[in-house]
């Protein structure tokens, strides 16, 4: 069987683990895990895994308070993973840390050092900033430098400006972080963003949360009765909405049951499935969602697209 390529893994190095630990898990969202390379090597051989993007989970560098302290943290994670992929660049990737996306300068200028400099495999972004979504016109400037850069984009649930679970027993990555996703990506796709910057190759997390179930809901009623609201950059049409929702890539992290897969295969376009486990976040899940992915029945090309041939034509370098 043809080894996968991981473009959802965590990596947690100790300086980010010190501020992990400084803080509660209302202010990161996520919960503390231990992490290690080591760890992340031996789960990729029990996975069956031949490369591992990593990246950094939510809240990313905005975990810090104070704007100037983030753009720091984000050059500190993108020269240590880049540091760590140079020594096993066969089986090592990653994506580049940013500040937070209100600081416009700083992003522009770490986008560029990642991407030019350091030579990540591409940007993680979050799905909200300060209570904005992707789509908001304050990040434009971001997505024309990515789109200039014919970046890869790795889109990562968060939790949103202000929102707090209803209950203890119902915590946002287990069901919010679905929605976050669908959220963003249906901001991305109404506001025309998707659209304009079409070089942009952008993935969604947990095989694109609520958007391929809610997309096609979003595409008639945004045409027909909420058509006034729309701005002149807007797809119009149920036609063009749904070519803008079914233009993402979708990672199967925590999605390999076949009540996801069911949806997802008949409604994405084959070419833009590809493999994710979420490690260290998930550790048994990854291994019950892998193990349901390799169980599910799907015919040999199909299944070898989905493992490593669609990623590799995101990631040429991994060819060579």
């Amino acid at each position: 069987m043809v080894a996968k390529i991981d473009v959802h893994t965590h990596a947690i190095p100790d300086f980010f683990l010190e501020i992990l630990h400084s803080v509660s898990q209302d202010v990161s969202g996520v919960p503390k895990v231990k992490w290690s390379m080591d760890g992340t090597i031996k789960m990729m051989a029990k996975l069956n895994i031949g490369t591992s993007i990593l990246s950094l989970s939510a809240p990313g560098p905005e975990i810090v308070p104070d704007m100037g302290d983030a753009r720091p943290l984000a050059k500190q994670f993108n020269e240590w993973a880049a540091m760590a992929s140079k020594h096993d660049s066969s089986r090592l990737g990653f994506f580049a840390a940013v500040p937070g996306l209100y600081d416009t300068e700083g992003c522009l200028a770490e986008i560029s050092n990642a991407l030019d400099n350091l030579h990540a495999d591409g940007v993680c972004l979050f799905t909200s900033y300060g209570g904005k979504y992707l789509g908001d016109s304050a990040f434009e400037p971001i997505w024309k430098k990515l789109n200039d850069k014919e970046a890869v984009v790795f889109i990562h649930p968060t939790i949103a400006k202000g929102y707090h679970p209803p209950d203890l027993l119902l915590q946002p990555p287990a069901f919010d972080f679905a929605h976050e996703t669908g959220r963003t990506a249906a901001h991305l796709i109404m506001t025309g963003m998707k659209r304009r910057y079409p070089k942009c190759k952008i993935i969604l997390s947990h095989a694109g949360g609520t958007l391929p179930i809610l997309s096609e809901r979003l595409a008639q009623l945004e045409s027909n009765l909420f058509l006034s609201t729309l701005s002149p950059d807007s797809p119009k049409t149920p036609e063009a909405i749904m070519e803008d929702a079914k233009s993402f890539y979708f990672d199967l992290a925590l999605a390999g049951t076949a009540n996801v897969l069911d949806t997802l295969l008949k409604w994405a376009p084959a070419e833009h499935i590809i493999y994710g486990s979420d490690y260290p976040y998930a550790t048994v899940e990854a291994e019950y969602n892998t193990r349901k992915l390799e169980e599910f029945n799907l015919l040999a090309k199909d299944r070898e697209m989905y493992y490593a041939g669609n990623a590799l034509k995101l990631f040429p370098r991994l060819n060579m």
